[in-house]
């Protein structure tokens, strides 16, 4: 066990080292897929009153806004760079995490149904800290908070970086906010920002991380004490923080079923088959 700060962390376990180091890492992550129902999406959105379409690639590897899509890991990152220029851009990007992290088979982290990220007012929307269309700024101004990740954390959650107020997002969990987060992060190169899910958490926690017990007990502070174990991780391993996070996740899910993982966990997407 070593320390991060004051903070302890635990020994980064012989087999993370061996099933990272054995991945490829230019397509392990960006490559992550899932399969998304848009038409559904769409029936959501609609039914909520926010005008956005989503779209992903097709079974032939064309864009498609209706039928069956895929959405790979690298498509959010592409979003996230999208979501520097502009609130309408942000809302795009964080729409199409929620919609990659609710169909992940793996993951969990994201409310029943359709996420609105809107703020309601009596008095319309526009307000203090609002788009137009009741959107919190802050997933626009976020970008700007990267390098503190417990601020960034903030100010998504609760709208208050540093004393300042506006507005957090609704409906919007530590998975989901960690997913963007690390998506925008990585349209500028930022791979120490990495998702947070109930597994790998529960992972850390088996390894011996003793922050916290569960994600119900997550602060943006100890958002940050996870990120920097991880990072750590990625460190002494000689990876990236996002195959490290990708192992937290796999790692629970294998020792719930019995399996022990070996070798390469890459799968690519259906039209490169």
């Amino acid at each position: 066990m070593t320390t991060t700060g004051s903070r302890p962390v635990p020994a980064l376990p012989a087999a993370c080292r061996d099933w990272c180091r054995a991945q490829p890492p230019a397509l392990l992550v960006a490559d992550e897929w899932v399969e998304i129902d848009l038409d559904l999406w769409s029936s959501r959105l609609a039914t909520q009153g926010v005008d956005l379409l989503l779209v992903a690639a097709g079974p032939d590897g064309g864009v498609v806004d209706s039928g069956t899509g895929y959405l790979r890991r690298s498509d959010l990152w592409a979003a996230g760079r999208r979501a520097r220029g502009s609130i309408e851009e942000a809302v795009v990007a964080l729409y199409m995490c929620a919609a990659w992290l609710s169909s992940h088979p793996l993951r969990s982290g994201v409310v029943r149904g359709c996420p609105d990220f809107r703020v309601h007012q009596p008095t319309g929307a526009g307000g203090f800290g609002l788009s137009e269309l009741g959107f919190p700024l802050v997933l626009h101004h976020v970008v700007d908070w990267l390098e503190a990740p417990a601020e960034a954390m903030n100010l998504l959650k609760y709208g208050v970086p540093s004393g300042t107020s506006g507005h957090g997002v609704p409906d919007l969990g530590y998975p989901l906010a960690s997913l963007y987060l690390s998506s925008v992060g990585m349209a500028w190169s930022q791979q120490d920002h990495v998702p947070v899910d109930p597994a790998g958490i529960a992972s850390l926690v088996h390894a011996g991380w003793t922050e916290i017990d569960s994600l119900s007990r997550m602060t943006p502070r100890r958002y940050e004490a996870y990120l920097e174990v991880v990072v750590r991780w990625a460190d002494e391993a000689g990876v990236d923080p996002l195959i490290v996070e990708m192992w937290l996740v796999q790692d629970w899910h294998d020792r719930r079923s019995g399996i022990a993982p070996t070798g390469s966990s890459a799968q690519s997407p259906p039209w490169t088959r």
